[in-house]
């Protein structure tokens, strides 16, 4: 029976692994990417603690953006107008308020949603603020 529930286990982190890989667009710019790479042998081979190793990845991935997302505020807040300056603040709250209710919601559901999820808004509020920062003149 334990070698069946562990079977499944690594045969579930190998499919949502794929599923994640197959989502990721360009590996040298994005750290979820670099982190599925880096721990494809380990995912593969884990016997036990397989999802760890999938949320290590999630982990950076997010925190890459959210850094990409911090910096490029800052060139925002120094070389635009107040307008585009409250516009990028209160577009980051109000995203960031939605995106954490959602995915807490999403954290209910079984499997890796709530990390998905996560991961998306993320990347979606840095295109969002790119966006902003495109449209504002210096």
């Amino acid at each position: 029976m334990k070698n069946i529930v562990n079977i499944i286990a690594v045969t579930l982190c190998i499919f949502f692994s794929s599923i994640a890989l197959s989502k990721t667009a360009n590996p040298d710019q994005d750290a979820f990417q670099a982190c599925m790479n880096r721990t494809k042998q380990d995912r593969l081979t884990c016997a036990s603690g397989c999802g760890m190793i999938l949320r290590q990845c999630y982990d950076e991935g997010i925190s890459d953006v959210n850094d990409k997302i911090n910096s490029l505020l800052s060139q925002i807040k120094s070389k635009n107008g107040d307008s585009c300056r409250n516009l990028a603040d209160s577009y980051l709250s109000a995203a960031t308020n939605m995106d954490s209710d959602i995915s807490q919601k999403a954290n209910d559901v079984p499997g890796w949603i709530g990390s998905e999820l996560e991961l998306n808004f993320a990347k979606q509020r840095l295109d969002n603020l790119m966006l902003i920062r495109q449209s504002c003149k210096p």
